[in-house]
């Protein structure tokens, strides 16, 4: 079953990864993003290399290169992230913590439809990490994929 978060603002930043680096490392996940990423608000499959994450975050701590996706779209009510079932407590983490991060920075409000719950600003990170929490309290999710390289992807 996919997973769906939406972040409602009209305000289109520009520096989409530079908010997010920086956002995650204060939660303790270092990122990348393709060296192909443009910097304008894109739509389809994100693919990350996360260098490392906390078990705080994904129930076992991850120390080498790994794989987050999400699928990342913009329409006229802001932005949208979906993860399908299958996803790694990885993939949540990353999801959960980008849309919140950017509910953040724009004073948006962060919206989960599954939950019929949603937080403006700040508050969204407290949450998406109680939706995290959740997410990695189930032992038969995958925690990540490790990362084969920009070119096999």
């Amino acid at each position: 079953m996919a997973f769906s978060l939406e972040v409602q603002s009209d305000v289109r930043p520009a520096n989409l990864p530079s908010i997010w680096v920086q956002a995650l490392a204060q939660h303790g996940i270092a990122i990348e993003f393709p060296p192909n990423f443009l910097s304008e608000c894109e739509t389809g499959v994100l693919i990350m290399k996360v260098l490392a994450a906390p078990a705080a975050l994904t129930r076992e701590d991850v120390n080498e290169p790994a794989s987050a996706y999400f699928e990342f779209w913009t329409d006229e009510d802001g932005f949208g992230f979906s993860t399908a079932s299958g996803r790694s407590t990885l993939d949540f983490a990353v999801q959960c913590l980008c849309a919140a991060t950017l509910a953040d920075h724009l004073d948006a409000v962060y919206v989960d439809p599954q939950m019929g719950k949603s937080a403006r600003g700040a508050d969204a990170l407290s949450l998406a990490m109680e939706e995290i929490k959740y997410f990695i309290s189930t032992p038969d999710e995958e925690v990540y994929r490790k990362f084969v390289g920009w070119n096999t992807l």
